[in-house]
């Protein structure tokens, strides 16, 4: 695979049209030239990458696809000139279709995509600072989260994948160039990151037989009907012989130059400190928010919602609702993973139905578990959305509430429901490989809080759990635009804490959270807030009219996409029932109650519960979405270029 690191989590391309909303007029029709068009950009994907289409893809010659030459991808300099200039052809062949011309569909489909391309070609302009083996968003967890969770459908996968491995260490080689050019020009790892770094390293390095590398796919290929015992045993021991020999003392090598390179870093903060960093901060909020927002935007949209949220937290407190600290402790019951979802999967009533599907729900090895994951549900082929796979950091996962919300937002009504809930409208391929990662995380993150209706908690113990829900992750989003956009200080972050009326004892551990994953909540943060901002709109137009099914069936249908195109289709939902679109309007409450005015103004600080740490926060929701498959744009090269090395 190539550069996998800045698509690590999903991946999202750009757009902006002049005209802010859909015309009145658009063809009913299809136009055929334009799915011609987008075919050609999928076939084009796929035949670029191996990893992309094995994971994108479960018959990939029914959907005549050429199989692209074994590499597991492109981490040089040089591919970041190469992606761009890839995207650029890709955006002046979209732009010559006339817009009008296209069906509805047709045309969320070339403003998804052409906000994706633009969004892909700013970022591209700043490989140096884009950190390959940061230990959180970088080729070490890519690495082993594509092998691990590598399917085996037929011999050819298993021949495939012994091929594409032995590619590696070239992979890797390309990262250690890439990152050596990045310390030459003091941008590297502060030591504590680094440290981290190795560690992940050494968990993975450590283990030999029972390295999760050797076991994962010597029981993928036991599970394997379709080939003798003989033939079983010589591929897993080829397998091994690989790990053994070439992966792992590739990464030991890496280590050894990580080492090397420690104090190299000239510059410290966040990146707004770095030479180019605030705009390749901005570029990247922009690429995770799928919006066109400044940061500073999008830091008063952070701050809005954190108002309205310690608003619904101190109605709650106001109306005597947390006067019995019982309701901080209420708890689901205790079920296993699978029974959750069964439970979640059961009370779907204000949702549009969906297709059947299967679902596993498994616990990662240690070895290969990133300290600040909790879950994550794994992309199913488009051609066979049935089976799903929910893996879970079992150490990060605390309790029966942690375990309920989790799997909320990565099984049902979250992820694995929205994915395939969409997949089976029969969207052009080419959707799989454009999206918007602020709309999939934003969707999940709304699940998890909107299934504690129906968890079985009191109605106060539900609202203090979405409301801690949306205070972490927005409180974190608003520090990282903040630290990394704007450049603050320690200091700076607990003034705004402060001034917001949020408690500040954890601001440094908070402040060394971010500067080590910039951007990495913003989908989270920013998606969840832009949900309810939705939904309040929809609720002050229709009033009682309102139905949640319905509003649900308009947020899901055209799929993952950048939030003003969302709010386009909920104007239209109002405009149908026969209302006005509202010019004002509040968040959606998370308290069930509305503060009223003879409330007090709220106390300051407020009287919150003691923060989590913000590792956790990360955790209900990080979402691979296959890793090869939400990198797809950095591996896109025209069947008429040679692939990538």
């Amino acid at each position: 695979m190539k550069r996998i690191i800045l698509s690590l989590w999903a991946v999202i391309i750009s757009f902006s049209m002049s005209a802010g909303l859909l015309p009145v007029y658009a063809e009913e029709k299809d136009n055929e030239e334009f799915d011609e068009f987008l075919m050609d950009e999928f076939l084009d994907t796929m035949e670029a990458d191996f990893l992309t289409m094995h994971y994108t893809l479960k018959d990939y010659r029914a959907m005549g696809v050429e199989k692209p030459e074994m590499s597991f991808g492109d981490a040089s300099k040089q591919s970041y000139d190469d992606q761009m200039k890839a995207s650029q052809e890709s955006l002046d062949l979209l732009h010559e279709f006339d817009y009008d011309s296209l069906s509805v569909s047709q045309q969320h489909d070339y403003r998804i995509y052409e906000r994706n391309l633009k969004q892909i070609i700013e970022l591209d302009k700043y490989p140096l600072l884009d950190m390959l083996f940061n230990p959180y968003t970088g080729v070490v967890n890519n690495i082993t989260t594509n092998l691990t969770e590598y399917v085996i459908y037929n011999e050819e996968d298993i021949t495939d994948y012994l091929e594409v491995i032995k590619t590696i260490p070239e992979f890797l080689e390309q990262a250690l160039d890439l990152t050596r050019e990045q310390a030459d020009a003091g941008i590297f790892m502060y030591d504590d990151l680094l440290d981290e770094g190795l560690d992940t390293i050494y968990r993975l390095t450590e283990k030999k037989d029972d390295n999760e590398l050797i076991v994962v796919f010597n029981d993928s290929v036991d599970a394997f009907s379709g080939i003798t015992d003989a033939k079983k045993e010589q591929y897993k021991k080829e397998n091994r012989d690989t790990v053994l020999n070439v992966i792992l003392p590739e990464f030991d090598h890496c280590a050894e130059v990580l080492e090397s390179l420690r104090g190299s870093g000239k510059y410290s903060g966040g990146l707004a400190n770095y030479p180019d960093g605030a705009a390749y901060y901005e570029a990247l909020a922009q690429y995770k928010t799928s919006s066109e927002y400044t940061v500073q935007e999008l830091l008063d949209l952070c701050t809005d919602y954190l108002d309205a949220v310690i608003s619904d937290y101190y109605a709650l407190y106001m109306t005597g609702q947390l006067s019995d600290d019982s309701v901080y402790d209420e708890s689901v019951p205790e079920r296993t993973p699978q029974e959750v979802l069964a439970y979640l999967q059961d009370h779907l009533q204000n949702y549009p139905d969906g297709p059947v599907v299967t679902y596993t729900s498994q616990y990662l090895d240690p070895s290969v578990a990133n300290d600040s994951t909790v879950a994550y549900y794994v992309n199913p082929p488009i051609d066979d959305i049935k089976d799903n796979v929910i893996k879970i950091n079992g150490s990060n996962v605390g309790d029966a509430n942690g375990l309920y919300e989790t799997l909320a937002h990565e099984g049902f009504p979250g992820h694995c429901y929205q994915i395939t809930w969409y997949f089976d409208q029969d969207p052009h391929p080419a959707r799989s490989i454009m999206g918007s990662i602020a709309y999939t995380e934003g969707w999940a993150m709304y699940s998890e809080c909107e299934a504690y209706d129906f968890s079985g908690l009191s109605s106060a113990a539900a609202a203090i759990n979405r409301i801690d829900t949306a205070l972490g992750y927005v409180e974190d989003c608003a520090v990282d635009l903040g630290v990394n956009g704007l450049g603050w200080s320690v200091e700076d972050v607990r003034k705004y804490l402060q001034e917001i009326g949020m408690n500040a004892d954890a601001v440094p551990m908070l402040y060394d959270f971010v500067l080590g994953r910039p951007g990495l909540l913003l989908p989270y943060g920013y998606g969840l807030l832009m949900m309810y901002n939705m939904r309040g709109k929809a609720e002050a137009a229709l009033g009682d009219a309102f139905d949640l099914k319905d509003y649900h069936e308009v947020i899901l249908t055209y799929g993952d996409r950048p939030f003003d195109l969302v709010e386009e289709d909920v104007d239209a939902y109002i405009q149908k029932k026969g209302e006005r679109v509202p010019e004002e309007w509040n968040f959606h409450s998370l308290a069930g109650v509305a503060a009223d005015d003879d409330i007090p103004p709220v106390p300051f600080p407020l009287p919150v519960q003691e923060k989590k740490n913000p590792a956790i926060y990360i955790g209900a929701a990080i979402f691979f979405g296959v890793v090869a498959v939400l990198a797809y744009l950095r591996y896109r090269k025209k069947k008429e270029e040679a692939p990538f090395a």
